[in-house]
């Protein structure tokens, strides 16, 4: 999606703010539940739906048999294979591998696409067709004349951020079903590589197509389905279309797609009962590199077994540094670090103080991983406030990328012993005092004989972490310890960088998370999580990304508890 001095434009969707709330009171409780009930049925019927349809694209050249772009995303729209999407991602002709949620894969060719040469990004249309015969998934078209302000639409496509071979729900409503620029606006979030990706309605019919931003979170752009509608006959063709095609298909179809009431909206009021304000406490007074942080706690209530009743905090371990407080109603608390999880980022906590609410939790706690995709969740804050958000997907994996541990040095390629070839300005490798040329004897307290032992030593390792390293210079030996630093984490001007907060510094290295749109704080960090039912689903561990914050499973949480010998053990 490309960017507009006057729109602000991108070449990429981007986010929204979903304004979901809960329940008033504990009087309102039992209908607020049932409606977010409700809700959470539409739904899953609408995902049923749309779901095999949204497809993750990208450039492919079939004669090298190579990738040639970015991703992007679209939708089949009919079981012949013709795909929706935007215009800026294709070039009529050109090649483009799509995949789908169920793990096929074919090639397809681009069609026509329509971007106006006096309004380049409006309207943004493009159409694509799967190259051969054959039936294929495909969600219905709605009507997106028929949208109303404030009735909830889903999005179901694939942030290029997370990478992954799946795509991720989010929900949002429709903010401006037509705005002076002809886009539907929905608060769905959105970022790179969901430019193309569909909008559905909750009957599962896409009513438009993710086209571009402005830089507020809740100005996201959408092409609304009926140009497609309009043009049909036009994009069939491989054709760039700069002015408004002259073919215009007239749809005679009096038919418009059947819409909840907005008067409907789902939109859960504001909760700040008693019950559910008191689950994450403010965590201060952490000093990480002489640094001040602030991040969130959960309280859990451990089984008997244990001997004499036990209660815990937890919270992101990457965040709290050798020393730290608690603020509870106006004082200040010591906190006793008890044991951290570097895999999973997550430190346990103890205090004097007794908390009247906390999770209960035992050592069994979900073992059976839920089903989560498309469910509801609601996190409770340290400022008493419960906030909403979707489960965008089951549990994904991301791999080690911004955790990878810096030393600044790299190694000959292939060499025996390995020879450092590279030692970088101002890196822990620099400060160590290595040197280009010398050899590696041993690393952690283990001898290395190559230069590929050294790259999985290293691996082994998180930033902070502290190592011992001995290496030969002119047939001398050294020794020291070295302090693992994290990778440098540039932030652009771009609109993906710029929401309140930012990225967490530790994101990725997980084995084992879920996703959910919900628009997360640093300080935030650390609260828990639960499904409408009250069930403990996990803590929000970090903010991977404009459209995404990551939660650590409950059952990841019981493991880690259990795991330790607590001094009250029978």
């Amino acid at each position: 999606m490309r960017f507009k001095s006057v729109m602000l434009l991108h070449w990429f969707s981007i986010f929204g703010r979903v304004a979901l709330c809960c329940i008033l009171s504990t009087l309102t409780s039992y209908a607020q539940k049932n409606g977010a009930k409700v809700l959470e049925q539409h739904v899953a019927s609408a995902v049923d739906k749309a779901y095999q349809a949204s497809v993750r694209i990208w450039g492919f050249d079939t004669v090298r048999n190579e990738r040639t772009s970015a991703q992007f995303s679209g939708v089949v729209v009919t079981s012949e294979g013709y795909i929706l999407t935007a215009a800026h991602v294709i070039q009529p002709g050109k090649s483009y591998k799509v995949f789908f949620p169920d793990g096929k894969n074919v090639i397809a060719v681009a069609l026509g696409r329509i971007d106006v040469k006096e309004t380049p990004g409006i309207p943004d249309v493009g159409m694509m067709k799967i190259k051969g015969n054959g039936k294929w998934p495909y969600a219905a078209m709605g009507f997106s004349s028929s949208l109303k302000n404030g009735e909830a639409c889903l999005s179901i496509s694939y942030p290029e951020s997370l990478n992954q071979e799946l795509p991720t729900i989010r929900f949002g409503k429709i903010l401006d079903v037509k705005n002076q620029y002809g886009f539907v606006q929905s608060s769905c979030k959105m970022e790179p590589g969901d430019s193309g990706g569909p909008l559905f309605d909750l009957d599962g019919k896409v009513v438009a197509i993710h086209s571009a931003i402005d830089v507020s979170e809740d100005m996201n752009f959408e092409i609304p389905v009926d140009i497609y509608r309009k043009y049909w006959s036009a994009l069939q063709l491989e054709k760039n279309y700069t002015a408004l095609p002259a073919i215009v298909d007239i749809d005679s179809s009096t038919e418009k797609s059947p819409h909840l009431s907005p008067n409907e909206k789902y939109a859960f009021n504001e909760l700040s009962t008693e019950q559910n304000a008191k689950r994450a406490f403010l965590v201060v007074n952490s000093f990480i590199d002489g640094e001040k942080v602030e991040v969130s706690a959960s309280v859990f209530n451990l089984r008997k077994n244990l001997g004499k009743p036990v209660q815990v905090l937890v919270s992101k371990s990457s965040m709290i540094g050798d020393s730290a407080h608690l603020v509870y109603e106006g004082k200040l608390y010591n906190l006793n670090i008890l044991a951290r999880d570097q895999t999973n980022d997550l430190v346990m906590l103890a205090t004097t103080k007794h908390f009247k609410h906390g999770v209960k939790l035992d050592s069994n706690y979900h073992v059976d991983t839920p089903k989560l995709k498309g469910k509801f969740v609601f996190t409770k804050q340290a400022d008493g406030k419960v906030v909403a958000s979707i489960i965008g997907s089951e549990e994904i994996t991301l791999p080690k990328i911004m955790s990878q541990p810096l030393l600044g040095a790299m190694v000959v390629y292939e060499s025996s012993p390995a020879v450092f070839s590279l030692i970088k300005q101002k890196s822990p490798a620099e400060a160590l005092g290595l040197e280009v040329g010398d050899e590696l004897v041993s690393f952690g307290g283990h001898e290395l004989k190559s230069s590929k032992e050294f790259v999985a030593a290293v691996s082994q390792y998180w930033p902070a972490d502290e190592v011992l390293i001995s290496w030969k210079r002119k047939e001398k030996l050294y020794k020291g310890a070295v302090t693992f630093a994290w990778q440098a984490q540039s932030v652009s001007k771009h609109p993906v960088d710029r929401f309140a907060g930012g990225k967490s510094k530790r994101r990725d290295g997980f084995d084992a998370v879920y996703t959910h749109d919900l628009a997360l704080l640093p300080q935030q960090i650390g609260t828990s999580v639960y499904d409408l039912e009250g069930n403990f689903v996990g803590i929000n561990i970090a903010r991977f990304s404009r459209t995404s914050t990551l939660i650590m499973p409950s059952y990841k949480i019981a493991a880690f508890i259990y795991q330790y010998k607590f001094k009250t053990h029978s």
